[in-house]
């Protein structure tokens, strides 16, 4: 048995126990405490050849149609470090793959380092390539630069995915609070979400494959409901990554978490999912490991 309490305060949100950091204390009163929560790892992404692929995602949860998304809304967090920015870091690309037709749901932080999220799909039943098989909102550009870890999530809430979408009301928090810059709204608003394809992380693979991510990912998951500015900042946590898989202080939203990639392993090229879904990602071109992590 271990001590998952004290005083009805969940263990994973104790920082000290009369000035004594709670990670320090192994046992009160001979009951052991919960294992910590420790970030090793980050997977380390070259910028050039190297990504995450997620395969078939047809059909499961990660691939939410517009109207789930509209009832229940949608949330992406991640934990992110840019070695260098050069035409376009792809984050999460759900949905696309072998074509050149826009389908599915993109984040990534362009070569302007803004952050863009992109809701893709047909224009009425006309597939494509251009803005009008789109529906994106991003940060003003320069809001991120290489060097230094970031925390960053996107909220669609419920009803802003409705037959014309609302994507004056989709959120990017940065560092657990919402960005307050000037959004950039652009697209079309009545694109009809689809996907074609594997799904990806690190890449945006289109038929010649490109926008490789260049430097690491850490504790990156997906909710299936709209996590409000508490959560995110709970989850942001002072720049120290939690444990998703458990509520605890102002996190109470485990029960939604769909996905969920530590990338702590250490060793190897297969990155499990730590949610109850088992959507296990493979490396392609041997991703390596680095213990730069966000603290």
């Amino acid at each position: 048995m271990a001590i998952s309490k004290l005083n009805t305060i969940t263990a994973t949100g104790i920082v000290k126990v009369d000035t004594i950091a709670f990670s320090s204390i192994d046992q009160i009163n001979t009951v052991d405490t919960a294992a910590a929560f420790t970030t090793t790892y980050s997977v380390d992404l070259n910028g050039s050849t190297q990504y995450v692929t997620l395969g078939d995602l047809s059909s499961t949860v990660l691939e939410p149609t517009q109207s789930s998304m509209n009832t229940t809304g949608f949330t992406f967090a991640a934990w992110i470090y840019i070695d260098s920015l050069s035409s376009g870091e792809y984050i999460y690309n759900i949905g696309m793959s072998g074509t050149n037709n826009y389908a599915g749901l993109k984040v990534q932080v362009n070569g302007n380092g803004a952050l863009v999220f992109h809701v893709m799909g047909l224009n009425g039943t006309t597939p494509g390539a251009g803005s009008s098989n789109r529906n994106t909102t991003r940060t003003a550009n320069s809001t991120f630069s290489a060097g230094q870890w970031y925390h960053v999530a996107i909220v669609v809430p419920s009803g802003s995915m409705g037959t014309t979408q609302n994507r004056d009301a989709w959120l990017i928090y940065i560092d657990g609070s919402a960005y307050s810059g000037t959004y950039t709204r652009s697209g079309n608003n009545n694109v009809i979400l689809t996907y074609t394809g594997s799904s990806s992380l690190g890449a945006f693979t289109k038929v010649a494959i490109g926008n490789y991510f260049d430097g690491e990912f850490n504790n990156l998951g997906v909710w299936s409901s709209d996590l409000n500015a508490t959560n995110i900042a709970a989850i942001y946590n002072s720049g120290a990554p939690i444990d998703l898989s458990s509520d605890s202080g102002n996190y109470d939203n485990s029960s939604n978490l769909i996905s969920w990639w530590r990338f702590n392993e250490g060793t190897g090229t297969s990155y499990t999912d730590s949610s109850t879904n088992s959507f296990t990602g493979t490396g392609v071109n041997t991703p390596t490991w680095s213990t730069n992590v966000p603290t």
